[in-house]
């Protein structure tokens, strides 16, 4: 029962770890819908930008009598380039177990002149790289699928539509001056979320399981969360959140069992360099890949 645990907190942490608050106030700042505004019609003036988002995650599990402990580490890093229709994209992850190896992956994907290139690292075995070549119609649909996954500002400007936001200061992000605003949701909005940007897309690759929504109800959890909004363009720079979450077995649908689970987490998103020349290189490895 303890690795079922594991398997359902993991995903459950997935859909809180991009929704939660925290919170204060100030005097002499716009109201928090002039900046929601903003925001929501600055995403027409996007055409490029770089963005990184760092996570990790401790997890303890109970399971009659017996403890399992992961700690996860993932870190994103990529850039857009909307009007040349370009991407590059690394990712890196490990997952530790107490008496298991370390087990790491990484990944690399490049979109550029209407073809694919993706390498995937996995334990014990030798970095491959593959490409694939699109048709027209095939590169227009890639690129918007592309897009939708990695857009990390327009899911979260949607949820300051409709949850309870709050203007809480001014702070400088890479030298950007910003708004920082307090973001209160409820559990539907936190599966709204997930299901818009459940791990990037990557998801799937981690075998998360569905689960129905009425699970958020039984769910207990403490959680902050800030934002950052330029100034002067209303780009969204910056997301941050810290949780804590406890699971027991019954709220994840194992009734006649017992366990519990303890998770923490704390995940930074920053989005930076927005509309400036984009370089994006392919590796030399990438350019003799394979083709699928």
């Amino acid at each position: 029962m303890g690795r079922k645990i594991l398997a359902v907190s993991l995903a459950l942490v997935m859909v809180l770890s991009f929704a939660a608050c925290d919170g204060g106030g100030g005097e002499g700042l716009p109201t928090a819908q002039e900046i929601i505004d903003g925001a929501i019609q600055a995403l027409d003036d996007v055409r490029s930008y770089e963005f990184e988002m760092d996570m990790s995650l401790d997890m303890v599990a109970e399971d009659e009598g017996e403890t399992l402990e992961m700690s996860m580490e993932m870190d994103y890093s990529g850039a857009l380039d909307l009007d040349n229709k370009q991407l590059r994209l690394e990712v890196t992850a490990s997952v530790a177990m107490p008496g298991e190896d370390e087990e790491e992956m990484g990944m690399e994907a490049y979109l550029v002149d209407n073809i694919g290139y993706m390498m995937i690292e996995e334990p014990g075995e030798e970095p491959v790289w593959d490409k694939d070549e699109f048709s027209e119609a095939e590169w227009e649909e890639a690129w918007e699928s592309t897009v939708e996954t990695l857009s990390l500002a327009e899911p979260q400007l949607e949820l300051l539509e409709t949850a309870e936001v709050e203007v809480i200061g001014s702070e400088s992000v890479k030298g950007v001056d910003c708004y920082v605003l307090q973001i209160t949701l409820d559990a539907e909005q936190l599966w709204e979320m997930i299901m818009q940007q459940a791990m990037l897309g990557f998801g799937g690759s981690l075998g998360l399981p569905e689960f129905s929504e009425e699970l958020f109800d039984k769910v207990s959890h403490s959680s902050s969360m800030k934002q950052w909004v330029a100034k002067d363009t209303y780009f969204l720079m910056k997301v941050e959140t810290d949780m804590s979450i406890e699971l027991t077995a019954e709220a994840m649908g194992f009734p006649e069992e017992e366990g519990e689970a303890t998770i923490d987490l704390a995940m930074t998103i920053l989005v930076y360099n927005y509309n400036q020349p984009v370089s994006i290189e392919l590796p030399p490895e990438a350019e003799e890949a394979t083709e699928y």
